[in-house]
């Protein structure tokens, strides 16, 4: 496996292999990576691929990541009306960190989730505040309220 990120702050390496991506924790997270797999697996179930008291793997998600695309109005929307998506399609759980590094565009236009560290049940306008700061600090504040303002389909 190679190492190919180390979050000090978090305690936490990623590495990746050929058919999977399997982050550690250097601090004891058991109770929580039980708790967190359970709950994920109920949001994405096939995601997770083995865990034990100190890791978990994921499967790899085909794609691109959506930091990595022009941030037309056209696609701030669609960025936009896929979270408001996801969150009702997961509740009552939440993703809860919508940085655009998290949503992986597939080659058939899809968009997937990943990274759900932050997994839980917030309230409504807890996570509504939290989806628009993170979007917000992707596109910045004018370009985002444009594109949505601009919108007659969210």
């Amino acid at each position: 496996m190679e190492l190919i990120k180390e979050n000090k702050e978090k305690h936490r390496l990623v590495y990746f292999n050929n058919d999977r991506y399997r982050k550690v924790w250097t601090i004891d997270r058991s109770d929580w990576i039980y708790q967190h797999v359970k709950k994920l697996r109920y949001v994405m179930p096939d995601f997770v691929l083995d865990y034990g008291v100190d890791y978990i793997e994921y499967k790899i998600i085909e794609g691109i990541t959506a930091n990595n695309f022009e941030h037309t109005g056209e696609f701030i929307q669609k960025i936009y009306k896929f979270c408001l998506n996801n969150i009702q399609s997961t509740k009552p759980w939440v993703h809860g960190d919508w940085v655009l590094s998290n949503i992986i565009i597939q080659p058939n236009g899809n968009m997937v989730m990943i990274d759900w560290d932050n997994l839980g049940i917030y309230r409504e306008e807890e996570y509504m505040k939290k989806l628009h700061n993170d979007l917000i600090s992707a596109f910045g504040e004018d370009k985002f309220k444009r594109a949505i303002n601009d919108s007659t389909s969210i």
